[in-house]
């Protein structure tokens, strides 16, 4: 094998952590805290976050997030992982984009331009696994501790 000049953008370890517009403990149902896999601390000078997470029942506390904007775009996308019918979510999404709310059942990726309000999402069901990875496209995504200071009054301390 050559140098591994590039091993270093190979990421198989997360980096986990309490993100942002999330209580902070005791959260069951899902991967939480959240499992970042890159960004600008992970890989030095990466535009993005990559932020991948399963549900792998109702959470509880559900939501999870509660409403909130970026000063950056962001990108969720909702899994499904049955190979038999890899459309289908595996349960049900109630989904928040400023004033208006969509509910899906199926595999769906939602663009989220920077400004905008979104969440809370709910889980309507959860029926089988499926992934939320989270595109977000800045060098880092707000921590938990970062917000916890402007908004003490959301968070399960």
């Amino acid at each position: 094998m050559a140098a591994e000049k590039y091993k270093k953008y190979v990421i198989s370890e997360p980096r986990v952590e309490s993100v942002a517009y999330h209580p902070i403990k005791n959260v069951k149902g899902v991967t939480f805290p959240d499992e970042i896999y890159l960004d600008g601390r992970i890989v030095d000078g990466s535009p993005a976050v990559v932020d991948i997470g399963w549900r792998f029942q109702k959470p509880e506390p559900d939501p999870v997030e509660w409403t909130h904007t970026h000063d950056f775009d962001e990108v969720l996308c909702f899994i499904g992982t049955d190979p038999d019918n890899p459309r289908g979510l595996g349960g049900e999404v109630e989904f928040h984009i400023a004033d208006e709310k969509y509910t899906f059942d199926k595999t769906t990726v939602i663009f989220i331009p920077k400004g905008v309000p979104h969440c809370p999402f709910i889980h309507n069901r959860v029926d089988k696994p499926f992934l939320l990875v989270v595109f977000a496209l800045n060098e880092r995504y707000p921590s938990a501790e970062d917000d916890k200071d402007i908004n003490p009054e959301k968070y399960n301390i």
